[in-house]
């Protein structure tokens, strides 16, 4: 595994252990949707303009959508 990313750093495919966030001020909704310290996740769509990317939590077949802003407080350690 390489340094810390953030989840918005990774590219279509790619895949990673989330690590922790970037701040002390975790939304809620997170832990509620299985974004997790130790889940892994694999980043599936980056829609166009600025939009969401989706993200898939392994062992899930739901899509999660996150915000920039979002994806970009997650850490993730990247699989090489």
């Amino acid at each position: 595994m390489s340094d810390n990313q953030t989840i918005f750093d990774l590219k279509i495919g790619d895949s990673g252990r989330i690590s922790g966030f970037s701040s002390e001020d975790i939304p809620m909704k997170f832990y509620e949707l299985g974004l997790t310290p130790g889940s892994f996740v694999t980043l599936k769509k980056r829609l166009p303009f600025g939009g969401p990317v989706c993200v898939q939590i392994m062992d899930s077949v739901q899509l999660i959508a996150l915000r920039d802003t979002e994806a970009n407080s997650i850490l993730i350690e990247k699989f090489l």
